[in-house]
């Protein structure tokens, strides 16, 4: 984490946006006021980066009428604004790269000469509960906008003309059948939010579940079998290569993956772009990027070493073994920084192997405040109960103190049971997810 606090630390915004366009995927960006389209919204455009930003409703034109004007005169589906009443947040996610979450409006003040003050958090930070307190922010705020249209851009325009005519009677602005009104958040219970969180994932889960399933049985189809792939292999696990390869060969703009890009060419098609997926798929000559490695060796050995059984048994040479085999543990470990993981944090350049070896290590000596170690957490997930309940004992790992562990999000735990369990619970992990998005699925991708 760091603090951003511009002419008091050095440390400025700005420092995003001229580093890290290649490893922006999109931006979602929940700022009340904004009033310089330089700082972000043109950034985005020129750079080709998808964006969904809320800006504040109200009668004093939060956001400007040239920056309101420019979003619609645009016309992208990847360019995105709505406005919302009593919203004062300042959070811009730049996904792939990390959150700021502070006290800067999209101002040239407040990003050069306010005092402000803002923590911001490298996407290996994120941790599960962030990443769905924040995913729960925008859908709240998206629930109650006001879509932007040539109607409202016209109420604003003429609000900031009466504004500036020091005429500041706003009834009329209010009375606009253009604008969504909304009351406002009421006080909500931890208990409640809580339960709230839980029963959201858990409706996203089983939705997305049944759509892995689905794809699973259809891409498994000897007809849609790629030639390499033996027909042994668990369906489940044919998918989550299948997705695997889509995303890397076919979601890619350069080094960057542009899954919202798809998505939003593919919402309205979804059963089209997913069957031009398993036609390029199926007609591959060789694994295009290591799929056949995964399926037919580190797959088995996962599905092995998950066993009831074996997790009795699990030594930390063998946890570290599945570590290495589990994408999202590989990649959280690229992300996560050196001190989170007892590394000497001097600028050393780690490679992935070693990152793993670190944090696999810190996983490994972990304990849940209930005391559980690593291999009694796959236990419980695996094997403590009846299968349909597998999901709600994934949400206690993520969520529950006396089962969470840390650097073990909904990812990596998500991959890990697909591949103990590939017959009935697909492998799912950011990556699939992104690759399912591209596709025209309206999933949640998940960070950790």
């Amino acid at each position: 984490m760091q603090l951003i606090m511009g002419g008091i630390n050095g440390h400025y915004l700005r420092e995003i946006t001229e580093n890290k366009v290649r490893d922006t995927e999109e931006v979602l960006a929940a700022v009340a006021y904004a009033n310089d389209a330089t700082l972000l919204f043109d950034w985005c455009w020129d750079n080709k980066i998808p964006i969904e930003f809320y800006g504040r409703l109200d009668d004093g034109v939060a956001v400007t009428v040239p920056i309101l004007s420019t979003f619609l005169s645009r016309k992208s589906a990847n360019f995105v604004c709505r406005l919302v009443q009593h919203h004062h947040a300042k959070v811009i996610w730049w996904r792939g790269v990390g959150v700021y979450i502070g006290s800067a409006n999209l101002s040239d003040k407040a990003w050069y000469r306010n005092i402000e003050a803002g923590c911001f958090f490298p996407e290996g930070e994120i941790t599960d509960e962030m990443s769905v307190d924040l995913l729960d922010m925008f859908a709240v705020l998206k629930k109650h906008s006001t879509p932007l249209t040539e109607e409202l851009v016209d109420v604003m325009r003429k609000r900031a003309q009466l504004l500036a005519a020091k005429k500041p009677e706003s009834k009329s602005f209010w009375e606009s059948p253009s604008i969504v009104k909304w009351p406002g958040l009421v006080h909500t219970a931890p208990r409640n939010a809580s339960d709230h969180r839980r029963q959201a994932f858990l409706e996203e889960w089983h939705s997305t579940l049944q759509q892995l399933r689905d794809i699973a049985e259809t891409v498994s189809k000897p007809e849609n079998r790629p030639i390499w792939i033996d027909d042994s292999a668990p369906a489940g696990a044919q998918a989550d290569q299948f997705l695997h390869a889509h995303y890397y060969e076919r979601t890619f703009n350069g080094r960057k993956a542009q899954y919202a890009v798809h998505f939003e060419k593919n919402k309205g098609r979804r059963d089209e772009a997913l069957s031009e997926a398993i036609s390029w798929w199926r007609a591959l000559p060789e694994a295009p990027s290591s799929e056949d490695e995964m399926l037919n060796d580190t797959a088995p050995f996962l599905r092995s070493a998950l066993t009831e059984e074996n997790l009795k048994s699990m030594t930390y040479e063998r946890f570290h073994e599945i570590c290495m085999g589990v994408y999202a543990i590989r990649d959280y470990a690229r992300r996560v920084s050196n001190k989170a993981v007892a590394l000497p944090d001097d600028g050393t350049q780690y490679t992935i192997p070693q990152k793993v070896r670190a944090l696999s290590t810190r996983i490994w000596n972990d304990r849940t405040a209930g005391g559980a170690t690593v291999a009694e957490l796959f236990n419980f997930i695996l094997y403590g109960g009846a299968d349909e309940q597998l999901p709600e004992r994934l949400w206690q790992a993520v969520d529950d103190p006396a089962w969470k562990i840390e650097g073990l999000g909904i990812s990596a735990l998500g991959e890990l049971v697909g591949w103990a369990l590939p017959d009935r619970f697909p492998p799912r992990n950011g990556r699939t997810s992104k690759s399912l998005k591209s596709l025209g699925f309206d999933v949640t991708v998940h960070v950790a």
